[in-house]
């Protein structure tokens, strides 16, 4: 049995000789597999590129994600140095209430009463921020204690701020240095010797002396009456007044504001004295109370 041949005939446009071109079965047997077979690594190389662009696709998805990350990362860094300052001004505010109630000594000794306050303090550090199983959540609860803080420390200064408004208008201080001849109360006056009711209490001093202003104040009076001679009266305030009496000299006047240790005037004789001495009274509401309610012993 003859083998089987195909025969081509192939007829070239620039002429008109024809050309032929046998082929036996097997050879074409042979192109067609080659043919199937190249079709198919076509088709799979078209799948490998496809599945290599998808994860070129993927790469590029990822590098934007991890740029955004590092964008995020960098806006929490930030965030967190910004909470830090902000803590620290925190702290320096603690401090600064902290050293007014400490040397709110009056309100130590009970005469000053302001509302309880209370408050606990946590320390978050970095190492504990960074330990957190969520940066971001770290930031927020940071950002959450910080606000509690602001809010208890508002609270804490707002107290001290009037604690120690009340301390720098209450008369707390000597307004002049001496012994005292007089004190407050029932006594034998020094001229006739009858029982009388001192109202204030007499500090010995040179004549001319200084006397300071023992809180911040306003001038109510300053002028010569009867045996006040002459009479200095301030006000601090909530109806509390001192008085300055047998003055040589007024260094203010009327409706002048005074500072705590301000000088204010001169010891003298005027009135009815016997010696140079500071008459000194406080009264609450006009009412007259012992002064050395208020001033520091020693």
């Amino acid at each position: 049995m003859g083998k089987s041949v195909y025969t081509f005939i192939v007829i070239p446009h620039a002429s008109s000789r024809l050309h032929k071109v046998k082929l036996p079965v097997r050879i074409l047997y042979i192109l067609a597999a080659i043919g199937a077979l190249s079709f198919f690594v076509a088709v799979g190389l078209g799948f490998s590129y496809a599945k290599m662009a998808f994860k070129a696709a993927d790469y590029d998805k990822l590098q934007t994600e991890n740029t955004d990350l590092k964008v995020q990362k960098k806006n929490l860094e930030v965030a967190t140095r910004k909470l830090g300052e902000k803590i620290s001004n925190l702290e320096s505010i603690s401090k600064k209430i902290q050293t007014l109630i400490e040397n709110d000594n009056l309100a130590n000794r009970g005469k000053l009463n302001g509302p309880a306050v209370g408050g606990s303090r946590v320390d978050y550090t970095t190492a504990q921020l960074l330990r957190s199983a969520n940066l971001k959540e770290g930031i927020d609860l940071l950002k959450g204690r910080t606000a509690e803080m602001e809010s208890q420390l508002s609270t804490l200064e707002e107290v001290a701020v009037q604690r120690a408004t009340r301390l720098r208008a209450t008369p707390n201080i000597w307004p002049i240095r001496g012994a005292i001849t007089s004190h407050y109360g029932n006594r034998a006056d020094p001229f006739n010797g009858e029982a009388e009711l001192h109202l204030g209490v007499d500090i010995s001093a040179l004549y001319n002396a200084q006397i300071h202003a023992p809180a911040d104040g306003v001038v109510l009076y300053s002028q010569r009456m009867a045996a006040y001679g002459n009479l200095l009266i301030l006000s601090h305030g909530n109806g509390l007044t001192t008085r300055y009496g047998h003055l040589s000299r007024f260094l203010v006047s009327p409706g002048q504001k005074v500072k705590r240790g301000d000088v204010v005037a001169l010891v003298g004789t005027t009135g009815r004295t016997t010696a140079p001495h500071l008459h000194y009274e406080v009264r609450m509401n006009d009412r007259p109370i012992n002064p050395r309610t208020y001033l520091p012993r020693g």
